[in-house]
C-alpha cells in the first residue's frame, strides 16, 4: 500500500477519527486507526465497538490496500511532520513509513484482518435535522446526563421526534435538561444515544444557518448512523425505557423570579470559589420582594450577595447545589432567566425569560432556615 496526501487534510480529520479508538480493551486493534486507500481516496476509521467515526479525504494512490496504525502515535507523528505532502506506505512485514520533505518516520503496523467490521445498519427509520439546530440542542442539554452506570439508560440523551417537534432530553437523579423545537415532515421516533457519542456528534456539527448540509440519521433496532458533512458516526443505542420525563415538569408555581442571567451566573461563580469536593456546601437563596439574598458558608469562608430581580408570589428560603444551578442557568439562552418555585423541597423549573423552548429542572438541597 502506498499513497500521498496533504498533511493539512490528514491532520484535520485524524483528531476526530481518533476519538473513536480505545485502549481500554484487550483487543489491540481497537486502539488503532484503520486506513484504506482505493480509487484515489483515503478512508479513515476509528471504532471501539460502541462508537465508530469514519471519513474520507482525497489521496494520490499508487498501491491500493489497508493498514492499521496505533492511534496516539500516528496522530502525533503526523502532527509533527513538516507541512506539505506526506507519503505513507507499508511493506510485507506491516512496517509503516511516513515521509514528508526530508523527514521519515517508521513504525510498526498491525494486521488489518483483526479489525472489527462497522455495524451494518439496515435503516428502518430516519430523520433529517439542520446541523445548527441539533448542535445548539445538544449544547444546552448534555451537561445533565447521568454518570451513574447502574442506570445505563440515563447515561445518554433521549432524541425524540413526535407531533412535529424535536425534543432532546438529559437527566439524572437531581436535574433535567430539555430543549424543544419544531421539526416538521419527519417520522416519529424515540432513541437514546450514549453521552460519549453525543459529545463527538456535538463536536462535529457546525453552524449551518442556510441548512445546506443537514445532519441525517438512520436507525435500526440497536444502532444509529449520523452523517455530518464528510463524517459518518456509528453509535450503539442504549436499551431500556426512558422515563416519561414530562411528568417531572412542575405545571404550577408559588414563587416566580425573573432575573438577569449574567448577574445570576456571576453570583453563582463567586460562590463556586468556596466550594470543592472536600467542601460541598449548598447555596442559600432567601427570596424577598424584588431581591434574592444569596449566601454560602463553610470552613473555607463565606459569601453574602444580593441580586435585584422581579419576584412574584410567596417569599421563600431554598438551597441549591451551586454547580447544578449554575450549569442550568448557563444553558438558558437570552438575557433573562426565569425560576419557578413550588416549595423548598420540590424541583425548581428554570427557563428562558421569554419562552419555554429550553427548560431545566434542579432539585433543591437542604440549607438552614
Amino acid at each position: 500500500m502506498k499513497f500521498t496526501c496533504q498533511k493539512s487534510d490528514l491532520s484535520e480529520v485524524l483528531t476526530n477519527v481518533a476519538k473513536a479508538t480505545s485502549y481500554k480493551t484487550p483487543m489491540e486493534s481497537l486502539g488503532s486507526i484503520r486506513m484504506e486507500v482505493f480509487n484515489q481516496e483515503l478512508t479513515l476509521t476509528g471504532y471501539d465497538l460502541e462508537l465508530g467515526i469514519q471519513t474520507k479525504i482525497p489521496a494520490v494512490v499508487e498501491i491500493e490496500g489497508v493498514l492499521l496504525a496505533d492511534s496516539r502515535l500516528f496522530c502525533e507523528i503526523v502532527r509533527r511532520m513538516p507541512d506539505g505532502a506526506l507519503t505513507i506506505e507499508n511493506d510485507d512485514h506491516l512496517k509503516i513509513t511516513i515521509t514528508g520533505d526530508e523527514t521519515s518516520f517508521q513504525l510498526a503496523g498491525m494486521n488489518a484482518d483483526d479489525y472489527p467490521d462497522l455495524p451494518n445498519i439496515e435503516a428502518s427509520r430516519g430523520a433529517v435535522i439542520p446541523q445548527s439546530l441539533l448542535k445548539s440542542m445538544i449544547d444546552q442539554t448534555i451537561y445533565a446526563v447521568s454518570l451513574d452506570e447502574t442506570k445505563p439508560i440515563f447515561t445518554g440523551e433521549l432524541i425524540e421526534i413526535a407531533d412535529g417537534m424535536l425534543n432532546v432530553v438529559a437527566l439524572d437523579n437531581y436535574r433535567m435538561a430539555l430543549r424543544t423545537e419544531a421539526l416538521l415532515n419527519q417520522e416519529e421516533m424515540k432513541f437514546v444515544v450514549p453521552a460519549k457519542a453525543m459529545r463527538e456528534i456535538q463536536h462535529l456539527l457546525q453552524e449551518d444557518e442556510k441548512n445546506e448540509n443537514p445532519c441525517t440519521i438512520q436507525l435500526d433496532q440497536n444502532h444509529a448512523l449520523f452523517t455530518i458533512r464528510n463524517y459518518t458516526v456509528y453509535t450503539r443505542l442504549l436499551a431500556g425505557e426512558f422515563i416519561n420525563y414530562r411528568r417531572s415538569i412542575p405545571t404550577t408555581s408559588k414563587t416566580e423570579i425573573l432575573v438577569q442571567r449574567r448577574e445570576l451566573m456571576e453570583c453563582l461563580e463567586r460562590c463556586a470559589l468556596l466550594i470543592s469536593e472536600q467542601n460541598k456546601t449548598g447555596v442559600r437563596f432567601e427570596i424577598e420582594e424584588n431581591r434574592v439574598m444569596v449566601s454560602c458558608q463553610n470552613v473555607v469562608g463565606s459569601i453574602d450577595d444580593v441580586i435585584s430581580c422581579a419576584v412574584t408570589g410567596e417569599k421563600m428560603v431554598i438551597g441549591f447545589n451551586n454547580r447544578y444551578l449554575l450549569e442550568a442557568v448557563r444553558s438558558i439562552q437570552g438575557d433573562r432567566v426565569k425560576l419557578l418555585l413550588t416549595a423548598p423541597d420540590r424541583a425548581v423549573r428554570i427557563q428562558e425569560g421569554e419562552g419555554e423552548n429550553t427548560l431545566a429542572l434542579v432539585m433543591p438541597v437542604h440549607v438552614r432556615h
